[in-house]
C-alpha cells in the first residue's frame, strides 16, 4: 500500500483530490468560530466571525453568574449551530482575565483582552484581532517582539493556579515572589515552539507574571544553518544518537560563534538589564561569554535538558568528548548547572559543587492537560481525522482501541521499536478486533531530523510491515496542544520507547490521564513510573519482544489494566507540575542574589539541599 503518494496523471489527480474533499465533509467538522465579547454588568454583546458575520445583544437572567453565564449561553450555541469557537476578543467591564479563564478551561476558546469598548463595531474589530492571530490550520500564532522576546500568552488566572495547588505550595510562592520584588529573571533558549523546553517556558513565564514577577523569556535568532550545527552534531552527538563519522568541524564552530555574535547583539539590552539569566541547553550556550562581558553582575544559570552521554563525554577524543568540551567552554562560566534529575548525564568536568539536579515541568492547565468536554473531544478526533485524510491515511476507526506514542520525530525515539513491537501484537488479534497504532508529535524549526524521520516510518510501513499499515496512523501535528490531549486521552496504552531521553514529561502527562505506559529503562523515564504498577519499564532497550508482551497483556487482561490505569492517575507527580518548577527557580535565584554561589561540600551544601527538598512537592533527588 503506497500512501502519501499522488499518481502523475492529471485526471487522476484530480479525482483523488476530489475524493479527500468529500471524505473530509463527509466528518463534519464543526465550522471555526472567532469572536468579539463586549461586557458590561448584566448583559454582553458578541460577535462572531465565520461563516457569517453576526451580531447578538444578551441580556443576564436575573440572579445568574455573569461570567458563568456568559460561558454557558456560548457553549449552547457552538452545539446548537455546528461551531467550533475558536478565539475571542474581550473587552468592558470588571475582571476580564477570570472571564478569559474561564472561557480557555470551560469553553476552549483562546482570548485576548483588549480595551476596544462594548459598542457593536468594537465587538467586530474584537473578532478581527482573534482571527489574526491563529494561522489558516488554527494554529496559534507565537509572537516574538523587540529584544526577541515571546509573547507568552495568559490562559488562566492566578485563581485557577490557586486551585490546583496546595496552600503549601501557595505559601512558598508568595513568600519567595515578595522576597524577589525588584529583581529580573530572563530565560534565553532556541526556539518559541516545539518541544518540551518551549512548553514550560510558556507556562512559567504564565505563572511568574501572575504573581507580578518580573520575568521575560527571549529566543534565537533563526538561521537554518546554524540550527542543523545544534541538532545534529551538539544534540543527536551529546545523546549518542548521531550518524557514524558525524564530527564538529572547525567551520561549524565559526558559524555557530558568528550567530552567537548576532544574538548577543539582539539579546544587549536584555543582557544589561537582567539579574539573573537562564541559558536553556547547548544551542544558546555560546552567548554566556557575552553576557558576563556585558553583565558581569547577573547570576547565569545553565540548564542542560538533554540526555548526555557522559561515558562517552568522559573519553577523550570521542566526537561526544569534543562537542561537550566546546560547550563546556561556555557552560563552565555559569554560576549554576541545573540538570535532569540523573547524575550520571552530567559530565565528569562538570564541578559537582556547582550541579543541581531537577525534573522538568508540565502545566495542568494547558492545552495538553486540562479537561475537555465531550464535544471538544469529538472535536479535535475529528480534526485528527482530517490531518490523515489530507496524509492519503484512514482515519482512526473509533470502535477499537488504538495504542500511542507522543514523541518528536526524532533518531532517539525508537520509533522503529514502536513499530515491531506492535506488529507482533497486532498478528496476536483477528480481523475486526485488532488494535491500531498512533504516532504523533510536533515539529521545531530548530529540528531538522523530523522530516527524514517522519519519512523512514512511511517507509517501513511500506516495505517491512505492510499488513499493518493501514491501521498504524502516522503525523506531524500542527502546534495546537489540545490534538495531543485527546489523542492521550483516547488512546488505551501509552509507548515512550526512547533510546536516549532527558526526563520525558509526555510519561507523565500519559499517567495523569490514566494511561498506563511502557518504556524503555532510558534517561530519567523510570524515575516518573513505578515499574509493575503504573505500567512497565523494560530493562534492556531494543527488547521489542518483552515491550510487545507488555502490551499484549495490557490490551487483553482488563483486570491488570484497570489496576495499573488507577494507579497511573494516582501516583502521577506533582514534583513535574508548573507550579513546583517555579517555585525552585525562585528560590535559586533568590539564593544566587543573595549569596553569589551555592555552598560547596559539608554542613552548609547539606542545610542549603535540606531547603531545597523543603519547598512544596519537590524531588527528592537534588545533589550528585
Amino acid at each position: 500500500m503506497k500512501r502519501n503518494h499522488m499518481p502523475d496523471h492529471p485526471d487522476t489527480i484530480s479525482q483523488d483530490l476530489s475524493d479527500i474533499r468529500a471524505r473530509i465533509e463527509a466528518l463534519n467538522i464543526p465550522i471555526s468560530v472567532f469572536l468579539g465579547i463586549g461586557y458590561s454588568k448584566g448583559e454582553f454583546r458578541v460577535t462572531e466571525r465565520g461563516a457569517e458575520d453576526v451580531s447578538l445583544h444578551v441580556k443576564v437572567p436575573t440572579g445568574e453568574d455573569d461570567f458563568e453565564y456568559i460561558s454557558r449561553w456560548l457553549k449552547k450555541r457552538a452545539s446548537h449551530e455546528g461551531f467550533k469557537y475558536i478565539g475571542a476578543g474581550l473587552s468592558g467591564e470588571g475582571d476580564l482575565h477570570n472571564l478569559a479563564s474561564l472561557l480557555w478551561l470551560e469553553n476552549d476558546i483562546v482570548t485576548f483582552v483588549r480595551p476596544n469598548g462594548i459598542s457593536e463595531e468594537n465587538c467586530a474589530r474584537l473578532a478581527v484581532y482573534a482571527r489574526e492571530h491563529f494561522k489558516d490550520d488554527e494554529t496559534l500564532v507565537v509572537d516574538v517582539e523587540k529584544d526577541c522576546c515571546v509573547s507568552v500568552h495568559d490562559l488562566v488566572s492566578r485563581e485557577a493556579y490557586e486551585s490546583i495547588s496546595t496552600p503549601e505550595e501557595i505559601e512558598a510562592l508568595d513568600t519567595l515572589t515578595e522576597k524577589f520584588k525588584g529583581k529580573k529573571i530572563r530565560f534565553i533558549s532556541a526556539t518559541p515552539r516545539g518541544g518540551g523546553v518551549a512548553l514550560m517556558r510558556h507556562a512559567h513565564i504564565r505563572l511568574l507574571h501572575l504573581w507580578g514577577v518580573d520575568a521575560s523569556w527571549h529566543v534565537l535568532e533563526e538561521r537554518a544553518d546554524a540550527f542543523l550545527i545544534t541538532k545534529t552534531k551538539f544534540h543527536n552527538v551529546l545523546q549518542g544518537v548521531a550518524k557514524n563519522g558525524t564530527e564538529l568541524t572547525e567551520r561549524d564552530i565559526e558559524v555557530y560563534q558568528g550567530w552567537m555574535r548576532e544574538n548577543a547583539e539582539l539579546l544587549e539590552d536584555t543582557i544589561t538589564d537582567a539579574d539573573v539569566i537562564v541559558v536553556d541547553d547547548p544551542q544558546p550556550s555560546g552567548l554566556i561569554p557575552f553576557i558576563k562581558e556585558k553583565n558581569p553582575d547577573a547570576k547565569i544559570i545553565y540548564r542542560s535538558h538533554i540526555q548526555i552521554v557522559s561515558e562517552l563525554t568522559d573519553v577523550s577524543g570521542t566526537p561526544q568528548n569534543r562537542v561537550w568540551n566546546f560547550i563546556w567552554k561556555f557552560a563552565q562560566q555559569a554560576d549554576l548547572f541545573v540538570s535532569h534529575p540523573i547524575p550520571d548525564f552530567v559530565p565528569e568536568n562538570v564541578q559537582k559543587d556547582d550541579v543541581i539536579l531537577t525534573p522538568p515541568t508540565t502545566d495542568p492547565l494547558d492545552g495538553l492537560n486540562k479537561p475537555l468536554s465531550d464535544e471538544d473531544m469529538e472535536y479535535y478526533f475529528k480534526l485528527f481525522d482530517k490531518i490523515l485524510i489530507e496524509a492519503n491515511q484512514k482515519p482512526l476507526d473509533h470502535s477499537r482501541p488504538y495504542v500511542i506514542q507522543v514523541a518528536r520525530f526524532d533518531p532517539s525515539k525508537g520509533i522503529p521499536d514502536v513499530l515491531e513491537a506492535f506488529s507482533d501484537v497486532y498478528r496476536e488479534f483477528e480481523e475486526g478486533e485488532k488494535p491500531q497504532l498512533v504516532i504523533v508529535g510536533h515539529g521545531s524549526v530548530d529540528d531538522p531530523d523530523g522530516i527524514p524521520i517522519y519519512n523512514l516510518v512511511m517507509e517501513l510501513l511500506e516495505s517491512e510491515y505492510e499488513e499493518l499499515a493501514e491501521d498504524v496512523k502516522v503525523a506531524r501535528l500542527p502546534h495546537i496542544d489540545q490534538l495531543l490531549n485527546v489523542l492521550m486521552c483516547g488512546s488505551k496504552v501509552a509507548l515512550q520507547l526512547s533510546h536516549r531521553e532527558g526526563f520525558e514529561v509526555k510519561v507523565t502527562e500519559a499517567l495523569m490521564k490514566g494511561k498506563p505506559l511502557i518504556s524503555y529503562n532510558a534517561g530519567g523515564i523510570p524515575l516518573q513510573m513505578k515499574g509493575g504498577v503504573t505500567g512497565f519499564v523494560v530493562e534492556e532497550i531494543g527488547d521489542t519482544e518483552s515491550v510487545g508482551k507488555h502490551l499484549l497483556d495490557l490490551l487483553t487482561d482488563e483486570a491488570l489494566y484497570d489496576r495499573m490505569s488507577t494507579s497511573a492517575q494516582k501516583f502521577a507527580r506533582r514534583d513535574v507540575f508548573t507550579m513546583a518548577g517555579v517555585i525552585s527557580w525562585l528560590f535559586l535565584a533568590n539564593h544566587l542574589i543573595e549569596h553569589g554561589e551555592l555552598p560547596e561540600t559539608g554542613e552548609e551544601r547539606k542545610n542549603f539541599i535540606s531547603q531545597m527538598k523543603e519547598l512544596p512537592s519537590h524531588l527528592e533527588i537534588l545533589d550528585i
